[in-house]
């Protein structure tokens, strides 16, 4: 399996497990297509540290919603390649405190990822670029 499947294997799981788990009316399942949708743009204007960083920031206080769910699966993809990165936290400290080419290697990865969730979450979950309400 190359690592272009294995990212959209995993990201496919993710997603599918969101659309199980809410309704596909429902405003988590919208929030979190919305939000994988937009993740790349994201990344690529504010820089990977910034947007994770947003995601963490709304994901609440009990760290359960959806965009917590969305760092947690990033954290997910990339634990493939670093085993230190264990959640969405730890995926936020190690994206802080990495040198420059570790940076620009893991925004390259988290990039190539980003673009499976936007994908998957028009397809999987119905919901198309600005449909978030």
């Amino acid at each position: 399996m190359t690592l272009e499947q294995k990212r959209a294997a995993q990201a496919f799981e993710h997603v599918r497990a969101i659309a199980g788990k809410h309704a596909q009316e429902s405003t988590e399942r919208k929030q979190y297509a919305a939000m994988a949708q937009k993740l790349p743009v994201l990344i690529r204007t504010a820089g990977l540290c910034q947007a994770l960083h947003f995601l963490q920031s709304r994901r609440g206080k009990d760290g359960r919603n959806v965009l917590g769910e969305l760092l947690e699966h990033l954290a997910g993809q990339l634990q493939r390649t670093d085993p230190a990165i264990t959640s969405g936290d730890r995926l936020c400290d190690a994206v802080r405190n990495a040198l420059l080419p570790a940076y620009l290697w893991m925004t390259r990865e988290t990039l190539a990822t980003a673009e499976w969730y936007a994908r998957l979450s028009q397809s999987e979950l119905g919901v198309q670029k600005g449909d978030e309400g």
